[in-house]
């Protein structure tokens, strides 16, 4: 997925308040950053770990300066500098859902494999991308921002874009023959299957059998692209 982030302007304080000219950071000297969100500085990614953690836990509305002040112990100042606003940290937070080293990269996937083998692991990968209740409430979190904000949903949109591209490439490497047509149109389909079993699994955490749910995709899915093994 896409990578860097994008600084749009200070954001010191709750509101938009510009940060001070006389108190620039200088605790860790740190550069502009402009990276994945998995390469961050560690600064910056302690930054972006508390503001995942405030927007899982708490919701968007409590995703203020002060809020992550206290939960990253980072001062202010170097929010502001890392990552501009309050635009930019949800520009940072909407890649850090695309890009999520704690249930693989979907692009070492691409890169590595290829045919069935290919196909078989990038949906043991959406498997577990759709069982990751931490990053499905961030992005449930998001979404509704994202339909009133037209920059935000801009980005989603590209994200979104991108993130089909690769699954279709993925999906389109198993035995059974489809058009790059079908193999965009499935990867939408296998998308809106990954999200809405964890927003189910999120609702109903007890009661939701979300690998029961899986297995019964995964074998429709893997019967539609003759992946062998037959049910797994």
């Amino acid at each position: 997925m896409r990578g860097g982030l994008s600084r749009r302007g200070p954001w010191y304080g709750d509101g938009m308040t510009k940060a001070p000219a006389d108190q620039p950071p200088q605790a860790d000297q740190p550069q502009p950053v402009d990276h994945p969100p998995i390469d961050l500085p560690a600064t910056a990614r302690r930054i972006l770990d508390a503001a995942q953690t405030i927007l899982a836990e708490r919701g968007y509305a409590e995703l203020t300066m002060s809020a992550l002040e206290r939960e990253s112990g980072v001062n202010r100042a170097l929010v502001a500098y890392y990552f501009g606003n309050k635009a930019g940290l949800v520009e940072a937070l909407i890649e850090s859902l695309f890009k999520n080293p704690a249930v693989g990269l979907v692009e070492e996937i691409r890169t590595e494999t290829d045919g069935a083998e290919r196909t078989a692991r990038f949906l043991d990968w959406q498997r577990r991308v759709s069982a990751d209740d931490h990053v499905n409430r961030m992005l449930y979190e998001l979404l509704p921002h994202a339909l009133r904000d037209a920059e935000v949903r801009a980005r989603f949109a590209d994200e979104y874009r991108e993130y089909r591209q690769v699954d279709a490439e993925c999906l389109a490497s198993a035995p059974a023959a489809v058009s790059d047509d079908e193999a965009d149109a499935l990867a939408a389909v296998s998308i809106a299957v990954v999200e809405g079993l964890g927003l189910q699994r999120a609702l109903d955490p007890d009661g939701f059998d979300h690998e029961r749910a899986w297995r019964a995709w995964r074998r429709v899915i893997g019967s539609y692209l003759a992946l062998p093994g037959g049910r797994p």
